[in-house]
């Protein structure tokens, strides 16, 4: 079991589950308010596209590299490769604390000579881990929302995740040509914290990293939301 991220996820819902297909049918006419309320032009999910789909490292995975993107947003050095202990970083709990605007003692004495965030992840970071979209839109922020209406309660960018997951995909040396389905990046993820190269040692960071950057992809090319579920 793990989380699961999909493009063109109503468009199956239509083809193999009508009755679940109008449950998103509901989502997605609410986000349509939510992005006329933020001044943001409307999102038309097509009815018919490719359909997508990867799993992410469990349901731990995406905090491995939320770890790693708050630790280079708070311009401090990267840290070892994750462990099942990285959704309880203190630094990525001082970056939502941040966002949330709570004056936390922690981000002061972790951050004496940085002591404000530059909120450079926010699309990756501000997002629920379990289920929620990002829409194939360019908008700065992320929006957030009554999570009864709209699942994870916040709306991310596609184009803005992308752009903060291929500064990731620098900084840890991920080769351009791994994808979802590739070897090596199993390999790596499954030998965590060993190997030559730097993305090989980060070997979770670097297959979320990928999947969502795939996703991201996707999700620009079809017109289609990206999906956790």
């Amino acid at each position: 079991m793990g989380l699961d991220v999909s493009i063109g996820f109503v468009a199956d819902l239509r083809a193999n589950d009508p009755e679940g297909a109008e449950e998103f049918d509901e989502y997605f006419s609410f986000l349509g308010l939510l992005l006329k309320e933020a001044g943001l032009p409307q999102h038309e999910e097509p009815i018919d596209c490719e359909v997508w789909g990867a799993q992410m490292f469990g349901y731990s995975g995406l905090h491995y590299l939320r770890r790693i993107a708050a630790h280079l947003d708070a311009r401090l050095p990267l840290p070892q490769p994750g462990d099942d202990n990285s959704s309880d970083d203190p630094l990525l709990a001082a970056y939502f604390d941040h966002v949330l605007g709570k004056k936390s003692g922690l981000v002061q004495r972790l951050l004496k000579r940085h002591p404000r965030f530059a909120r450079s992840f926010d699309h990756l970071i501000v997002h629920s881990d379990a289920e929620g979209f990002y829409l194939p839109q360019d908008f700065p922020h992320v929006l957030f929302a009554d999570d009864k209406k709209l699942p994870g309660g916040m709306l991310g960018s596609a184009p803005r995740l992308l752009a903060e997951l291929e500064r990731l995909a620098s900084m840890l040396g991920v080769p351009e040509s791994l994808h979802s389905q590739s070897d090596e990046l199993w390999e790596a993820a499954d030998s965590q914290g060993e190997g030559d190269a730097r993305w090989e040692r980060y070997g979770i960071e670097s297959y979320t990293c990928v999947v969502l950057r795939e996703a991201c992809r996707k999700s620009m090319a079809t017109g289609s939301a990206i999906v956790f579920s």
